[in-house]
């Protein structure tokens, strides 16, 4: 039986369109869970009705997709309902200015 990050990883590979990361990004040449054109995520799970995105684990991610050269995204799953997707300001700024 999958866990619940193996299950969260599965779906949002799917949902987004992406591909999912062998190991879970655990190879220095595939980092991150799941890779999309312009993105790459890192996903995340926790039974808690909150989780702390930390420095460390934002320079993590922000760090791998530069070097991949995409655009860094967290998909955190909160408790059994809630799902977030989380970017940096800037980058999120940067949709509206395409549209303009």
């Amino acid at each position: 039986m999958k866990k619940k990050w193996q299950k969260k990883e599965l779906n949002d590979a799917r949902l987004f369109r992406g591909r999912k990361r062998p190991r879970s990004g655990g190879f220095f040449f595939a980092p991150g869970d799941v890779v999309i054109d312009r993105f790459l995520i890192d996903c995340k799970v926790t039974d808690r009705k909150s989780f702390s995105i930390t420095e460390q684990i934002w320079s993590k991610i922000n760090t791998e997709a530069i070097k991949c050269r995409k655009l860094p995204c967290l998909s955190i799953q909160l408790g059994n309902k809630a799902e977030v997707v989380v970017l940096s300001k800037d980058d999120f700024l940067s949709f509206f200015k395409e549209e303009v």
